[in-house]
């Protein structure tokens, strides 16, 4: 009897192992980055983002997800602006999973000038994500905010909506401005980039979320615009403390909803490794029924 026991003590224990590999290996994986407007106007809506980024980092543990952030900011031509700090767009925080990486790569963010209303938000759109180290396996989003729509076309690298999407969507081909000048000045990121890390050119598509921090039309338009064109959505925040809310509703509601993973079977419309939680939840049934069994002879006394 002891035999059997051991035997059936060393099955639970082997099922509950594989359960749990098996978990492991179906949690949804996601890379988010924020894309930020850091020219001065900006200045209440940052802030509201580096005090409430706890929250955004807490729902994130919650949903289960495998997560990883990165930080992308943009502002102008310096040569359009003439303040040497501006930029059109800078890698601040390669993607992470850290906790103080990711709070220090968001309170570390500082506030430029910008120039006149619209902003490189192209740059940061084509150029900025595609220095990003995306995992293929991943689903991809990115959270855009700001107060002012793009440049259209941009100046210097002759960017338009049309090569934005095509690039978000994962078809842009070409868009290699490296040789352009005037880019953003050499610093070190708070994760710095692998200097050999090649462009993923052939990355799959990246789901764009919108957040408008400023009641106006133009800039409106242009967030929806990019959002609707990649399968995501765009909102208007009229005041920062709206800010947390919509990037709450966008982690919780939308990014499950919209973003798949990119390893997933077109068939099941939803990604996040289905077919793994259907055996997840076989092996579970199953050391639910061992340790009914065991309970059941050791009702009957034959322990």
């Amino acid at each position: 009897m002891k035999k059997i026991i051991s035997i059936l003590l060393t099955l639970v224990m082997l099922l509950a192992t594989v359960s749990l590999i098996a978990s492991a290996a179906s949690l949804r994986k996601l890379d988010l980055a924020f894309v930020i407007d850091t020219t001065g106007s900006m200045s209440d809506d940052i802030a509201r983002v580096k005090k409430d980024m706890k929250e955004y980092l807490d729902d994130l543990n919650d949903s289960g997800m495998d997560y990883r952030i990165a930080i992308v900011d943009y502002r102008d031509f310096s040569s359009r602006t003439g303040y040497s700090a501006d930029y059109p767009y800078r890698i601040q925080m390669d993607f992470s999973k850290d906790y103080d990486t990711i709070y220090n790569g968001i309170t570390g963010l500082t506030l430029g000038h910008g120039g006149d209303t619209n902003e490189t938000i192209y740059s940061a759109l084509i150029d900025g994500l595609d220095e990003l180290s995306w995992r293929d396996e991943a689903g991809k989003a990115a959270i855009l905010m700001g107060d002012a729509p793009a440049l259209d076309p941009e100046p210097n690298t002759g960017y338009t909506y049309d090569m934005v999407v095509s690039k978000l969507n994962g078809t842009g081909v070409g868009l290699d401005s490296s040789s352009l000048k005037d880019k953003a000045p050499a610093r070190e990121s708070v994760v710095p980039l692998k200097a050999d890390k090649a462009k993923s050119s052939n990355r799959s598509a990246i789901t764009l979320f919108g957040i408008a921090t400023k009641s106006d039309s133009l800039t409106i338009q242009c967030f929806e615009k990019l959002a609707s064109a990649t399968g995501g959505k765009s909102y208007n925040a009229s005041s920062s403390s709206q800010i947390s809310e919509i990037i709450e509703e966008i982690i919780n509601v939308q990014i499950p909803e919209k973003v798949e993973d990119a390893s997933s079977s077109s068939d099941t419309g939803t990604g996040w490794h289905i077919d793994v939680m259907a055996y997840v939840e076989m092996i579970v049934y199953y050391i639910q029924q061992v340790f009914f069994f065991l309970l059941h002879i050791i009702t009957l006394g034959l322990l």
